[in-house]
């Protein structure tokens, strides 16, 4: 399949994502404000890492948002290359500061929100995780510690995806 594609974010969504695109052929460009997750990215075989607001070296032909932020929508939707699509993965965004149409959309640019995924939609994945296979990265966490685990999401102390462990 090939293509540029560029990531915003790379959590726990975004790193299995990645793979994905990595198997497909696309050459992967992350950019994401945790150094730990942009050394994972690199590990994974991204061609580029960067912070969350920097310009990828190269145009995108496509970028998907993961992260729940608005003001990363103009630098992404600007990262793409001519007929590119932005699409917003997450279920939560603030808000998108507003767009210059010259700069932002102008050359048949597209953004474009995602829905759920369907039952299809995860058999799919998982037949596609087991041909990779998928190596997630995981921190795992006691489920008297998920309080724990939210608070280091949100601060971005956790690579990859936290897991709950209910039992031992």
């Amino acid at each position: 399949m090939g293509g540029r594609l560029g990531i915003y974010g790379f959590g726990a969504s975004a790193h299995l994502a990645a793979q994905v695109a990595l198997y497909r052929g696309a050459s992967v460009y992350v950019m994401t404000r945790s150094p730990a997750a942009r050394a994972l990215a690199l590990e994974l075989g991204a061609v580029f890492a960067g912070d969350a607001d920097e310009d990828p070296p190269d145009p995108l032909d496509s970028a998907i948002l993961f992260a729940p932020v608005g003001t990363l929508v103009p630098p992404a939707l600007r990262a793409l290359d001519r007929g590119g699509t932005l699409a917003v993965a997450g279920i939560h965004l603030s808000d998108i500061p507003a767009l210059d149409y010259a700069t932002d959309l102008f050359q048949e640019r597209q953004l474009r929100s995602v829905t759920a995924n369907t039952r299809a939609d995860g058999e799919e994945f998982l037949r596609i995780a087991a041909e990779i296979p998928l190596r997630p990265s995981t921190t795992a966490y006691p489920f008297e510690e998920t309080g724990r685990a939210l608070q280091d999401l949100a601060a971005d102390r956790v690579t990859g995806a936290a897991v709950i462990r209910v039992r031992d």
